[in-house]
């Protein structure tokens, strides 16, 4: 009998020995793909080192950092994401010089109101087959997150977020005030005349004013309150422009104008705090200076634990509710965080299937996030039973189907953000002529677009 072996034998044994070697060789493993995430949300490691449950933060730092390690233990060996932390103040003019310095992060945090930028200056890679790859389905964002990252019908960004305007309530003055309906949640006015009315019971029952306002350094404040009496109206303030000119706004709108006036009487009739920037109003609402404070959802974590505290005047006193419906339809000014991933040519094909599964991976954590106060941009976190155990959460997640902001066209949506507030202040606090003022506005707002028109067009 031969011993000696058949060419399909040796065929076979020769196919299992590589196979063997190969697993066995370190030098043919693949190596560990490192990738660079750029983000603000501030540095906390030494607070959280160690900690993989989300569910033991809630600011927005902790819950990142806390994201960002349970996803390198997951991926240990295989994905390392490195987070490289920049100031919020610093963060857009930080990122423009690592544009221009070729020195890219892989993924890195945005404002949805910013990617358009970034998208007209061909910055961004667009995701939609990414995403399709990685089982990312862009029809379960909610619709403020998917408006948020589309533009010109393509996907450039993963929606983290929305983060919106809502109505932050003390409602143990509102109490003092005859404000409050059976269930003990504040009655929240349901037309310009009730608010008026609300506010000057108000004030006569507690001798304070009904809103805590930010009328100081920060005209943000003014325009995001517009935006939304506006869009309540049916109005808007940006048409679409036609193909090659540049968007305009339109602030002589009876829209317009109806809602610069309705602030103007509140703030002339002392409903509203005076001489207060961000800080002073904040400490002021948590010191029970007013029955209102408009502003972030990205305070309801804080303000929610100080309320859980007793001897403060926020003291099982507190909730926050959706902006209230003024006029025919719902809305109020949102924004969101989005990731995105810059257009590198030195990227590689396996840097780039990592990227997508550290998005993946923050996608499906969408509820997680949720616990720093911001609304999910996934709908199915926002319909779930998780959201709506959160504090407050069930009664805020219409937000994220109201939110508005300004439409992906208009060029530097901070400045003229910035821009328009300052307008809409010059009227409700300095007393400035309305009509004038705000075609004054208009003239600086449009000039603006029509500079970025000759940089940034196609």
């Amino acid at each position: 009998m031969s011993r000696r072996a058949s060419p399909g034998r040796l065929a076979a044994g020769l196919l299992a020995a590589l196979a063997m070697a190969a697993l066995a060789s370190p030098a043919t493993a693949a190596p560990p793909v490192t990738l660079s995430s750029a983000r603000f949300f501030g540095s906390c490691e030494a607070q959280f080192a160690g900690q993989l449950d989300p569910a033991q933060a809630s600011s927005e730092c902790g819950v990142i950092t806390v994201l960002t390690q349970r996803f390198n233990a997951r991926h240990a060996g295989r994905i390392q994401v490195q987070t490289q932390v920049v100031e919020h103040s610093a963060y857009y003019q930080q990122l423009g010089a690592r544009i221009v310095g070729r020195d890219l992060p892989t993924v890195a945090i945005l404002h949805s109101s910013v990617l358009g930028d970034f998208v007209r200056r061909d910055l961004l890679q667009p995701l939609d087959e990414g995403f399709a790859r990685h089982g990312i389905d862009v029809a379960g964002f909610t619709p403020h997150a998917r408006r948020g990252v589309t533009v010109a019908g393509q996907v450039y960004a993963l929606p983290f977020d929305t983060h919106a305007m809502v109505w932050h309530v003390n409602t143990g003055l509102m109490r003092q005030a005859g404000l409050l309906d059976a269930q003990g949640h504040a009655r929240l006015p349901a037309d310009p005349a009730q608010l008026l009315a609300q506010a000057r019971q108000f004030k006569a029952a507690t001798g304070k004013p009904y809103f805590v306002w930010l009328t100081l350094n920060d005209p943000a404040f003014f325009a995001r309150t517009l935006l939304g009496l506006v869009q309540q109206q049916g109005g808007a303030l940006f048409s679409e422009p036609a193909p090659g000119m540049a968007p305009a706004i339109d602030l002589g709108s009876p829209a317009v104008r109806s809602a610069v006036a309705l602030m103007r009487t509140l703030y002339a009739e002392g409903l509203a705090t005076r001489h207060m920037d961000y800080s002073a109003a904040l400490q002021a609402f948590m010191a029970g200076a007013g029955g209102v404070m408009p502003n972030g959802t990205w305070l309801l974590g804080e303000l929610s634990a100080r309320a859980a505290r007793p001897g403060n005047a926020l003291s099982q006193a507190y909730e926050a509710r959706p902006e209230p419906t003024l006029h025919g339809q719902a809305a109020t000014w949102a924004d969101s965080h989005v990731w995105v991933m810059l257009r590198n040519p030195r990227q590689t094909l396996a840097e780039r299937d990592a990227a997508l599964q550290w998005l993946r991976f923050l996608h499906d954590e969408s509820l997680s996030w949720a616990r720093t106060g911001q609304l999910p941009a996934r709908q199915s976190a926002i319909d779930s039973a998780g959201f709506a155990q959160l504090p407050m959460r069930a009664a805020l997640g219409p937000v994220a189907q109201a939110g508005v902001g300004l439409p992906a066209s208009v060029a530097r949506q901070s400045r003229v953000i910035g821009l328009l507030g300052e307008a809409v202040a010059a009227v409700v606090v300095s007393g400035q002529p309305l009509e004038a003022t705000l075609a004054k506005g208009q003239q600086r707002i449009n000039r603006l677009q029509q500079r970025e028109l000759r940089f940034l067009a196609p």
